[in-house]
């Protein structure tokens, strides 16, 4: 005996929106019941149960032969359809994906010798007829078995229609031409949205492929429950245990011996390092059968790396003040300097090598190529790199009362890595290290009301804590620094800037952000209605600094600022040739003679100079939504 779908007529869906929400990380299973005839079947009793975790809700049908479950936990269901005078009807092996509205119609057949109907394994219908949203959704076997270099789930939205790759530094992905911050991270219902720096994929905390059963991006014609952003809506939904102990153990490993060097690291000399180990291990299972179940994950990952760098570094000649300078241009002369006598007619400025300078550019060493100006090498060097990063999430499910259920979840991550930029100028001096920990939490309440009316209520919260610091004590063991500890840079023409430039002249840069988040979504079917209603509060923090520019910086281009010349040159004018204007300008910086002085500082309103420049940012957010689908 073959059963079929019955059309469900024509869905007109009445949509009001303020401001904008967006909570979900369920589904609905909704659908009509219909006599052989066509005609609608009130009353009858439906019931959905999980085959996960046997969580169990039951409805009755409208007098349109309408029902309807909300705030359903995605997972595979078994629905079930009785009616008096007619047999009864399951279907087994529905799949409820997150953020889903999916139809499960049912055409009853009268009572007769064979008492019930089971459908098995049927598809149901891949269209959602009941939602107007445009969405794709990554379920867990192809989160598993994909390809995915970094193991980072959220890669695989790329494979929605109408997203792409940002062009900026962020890594995130632009949908439909909109802006990469303009997309709206959620974590099992609950704001990740990193409120400093938004566009990161991921958000503030981001789940690995053991802990992600699957996620849904919608890229347009949201419902009317969704907002806040105009881009994407990413909607993730974590694992959690069933009636089954399920569990794993990983390891994955990339290396250099399988890998191509880079272009500097020649062959010859050793081939640069690169080690990276992501393991792990998860178990899921019951606490309580039937009613408790937990599932937990850990995540390291362990990255070693180091690139061949390269910096332009002062010839063993040049160091000690007597040196020539060779011009390369075509028809170029050499220029003998000598710094040593302040007496030499040819050093207009008068002045000598500067000590200050000349230990800095002692710490450089000769370089492994000669550049052939007779004043400079080009220095190549090892510049390593260690990440240490883990991640580890908790969730709780319970259902409280045959009509209450119960979701708690925590998300723990951490991160440090010693030189993710390899910035520094000379090994050991200037690179810039970061560190990080973020939080977030969600305690969640699906409760059926009546066998017509859902409730689910929401609370969460998110936190960010990064930090980026430039390697700066060696730095300011040479110039030294003032009592708020900020330290002097220092830019030498020819060669380098001896400080930390690579982070905005500053020693440190930080962010501490974060979320509260209250979430309320009341849905009821009446007759042809199937209605939501629902709001939300944001409570919105963020303190960070940046301090750029708060180390004092000198440079010493005083002939490419002023066009005075420091030493006679044996070529043409140097304000007229650029090897010229090079060379007075490196002339300058050997003697130490500064052009330019500067420095960011700040104070309070009374006017009392403080370390950095600190700012706090308040926000709060309220929003509301109604929506009624209705059947005609």
């Amino acid at each position: 005996m073959r059963f079929g779908f019955k059309g469900a007529g024509v869905a007109v869906l009445f949509l009001v929106s303020l401001v904008g929400v967006g909570f979900a990380q369920t589904g609905s299973v909704t659908g009509q019941v219909f006599d052989p005839g066509g005609a609608v079947v009130p009353n009858a009793t439906v019931t959905a149960k999980s085959e996960v975790t046997a969580l169990t809700r039951t409805s009755t049908t409208t007098s349109a032969g309408l029902y309807n479950f909300a705030a359903l936990p995605p997972s595979l269901y078994t629905v079930t359809v009785e009616a008096p005078g007619f047999q009864t009807m399951s279907r087994t092996h529905v799949v409820l994906n997150v953020a889903a509205t999916l139809p499960v119609n049912f055409t009853l057949q009268l009572a007769g010798a064979v008492a019930s109907v089971d459908v098995q394994d049927v598809t149901v219908a891949p269209v959602e007829t009941d939602s107007f949203q445009l969405s794709t959704v990554i379920n867990s076997k192809q989160i598993n078995d994909l390809p995915l270099i970094l193991r980072d789930p959220y890669q695989l939205a790329l494979l929605s229609p109408g997203v792409v790759t940002s062009t900026n530094n962020d890594g995130g992905f632009s949908v439909n031409g909109q802006r990469d911050r303009n997309n709206n991270f959620m974590l099992d219902g609950v704001d990740n949205n990193d409120t400093s720096v938004p566009g990161i994929a991921g958000g503030i905390s981001s789940a690995n492929p053991d802990s992600t059963q699957e996620f849904r991006v919608i890229t347009n014609n949201f419902d009317a429950e969704f907002g806040r952003n105009t881009g994407a809506i990413i909607d993730v939904v974590t694992r959690g245990g069933g009636n089954q102990f399920h569990g794993d153990a990983y390891e994955f490993g990339r290396y250099n011996a399988l890998g191509a060097r880079d272009f500097f690291n020649k062959k010859g000399s050793p081939q640069d390092p690169y080690v990276r180990n992501d393991f792990g291990a998860s178990v899921g299972g019951p606490i309580w059968k039937d009613r408790t179940f937990f599932f937990l994950n850990g995540d390291v990952q362990r990255f070693r790396t180091t690139r061949t760098e390269s910096q332009t570094t002062p010839t063993a000649a040049f160091r000690t003040g007597k040196f020539n300078f060779i011009d390369q241009s075509p028809g170029g002369q050499v220029t003998p300097v000598d710094l040593t006598d302040p007496a030499n007619p040819n050093n207009i400025s008068g002045l000598m090598q500067d000590p200050t300078i000349a230990k800095i550019l002692a710490l450089a060493p000769v370089g492994q190529t000669d550049n052939g100006d007779g004043v400079s090498t080009n220095y190549t060097f090892a510049s390593p790199d260690a990440l240490n990063d883990y991640n580890l999430t908790g969730r709780f499910d319970h259902k409280l009362t045959d009509k209450h259920q119960l979701t708690v979840r925590y998300i723990y991550g951490h991160s440090a890595e010693t030189s993710p930029f390899h910035d520094e100028f000379l090994p050991g001096y200037g690179n810039t290290a970061s560190i990080g920990t973020n939080h977030n939490g969600v305690i969640s309440l699906a409760s059926a009301l009546s066998a017509n009316t859902t409730n689910l209520f929401k609370a969460g919260y998110n936190q960010a804590n990064d930090g980026f610091y430039c390697n700066h004590q060696a730095i300011d063991a040479v110039t030294g620094f003032d009592s708020f500890g900020k330290g002097r840079d220092v830019v030498i023409p020819y060669f380098f800037t001896f400080g930390c430039s690579a982070l905005g002249d500053s020693n440190a840069q930080a962010r501490l952000s974060s979320t509260i988040f209250l979430g309320e979504t009341f849905s009821v079917t009446k007759g042809a209605h199937s209605m939501k209603f629902g709001g939300e509060y944001r409570s919105v923090k963020d303190n960070n600094f940046d301090d750029f520019s708060s180390r004092d910086t000198v440079t010493f281009d005083n002939f490419s600022n002023f066009n005075y010349p420091s030493y006679n040159f044996n070529g043409p004018d140097p304000s007229k040739s650029p090897v010229g204007s090079q060379f007075e300008d490196l002339i300058w910086g050997a003697q130490g003679a500064v052009s330019n002085n500067t420095e960011n500082q700040f104070f309070t309103r009374a006017g009392v100079r403080r370390a950095n420049d600190l700012s706090r940012f308040r926000q709060h957010e309220w929003a509301a939504f109604a929506q009624d689908t209705w059947k005609v």
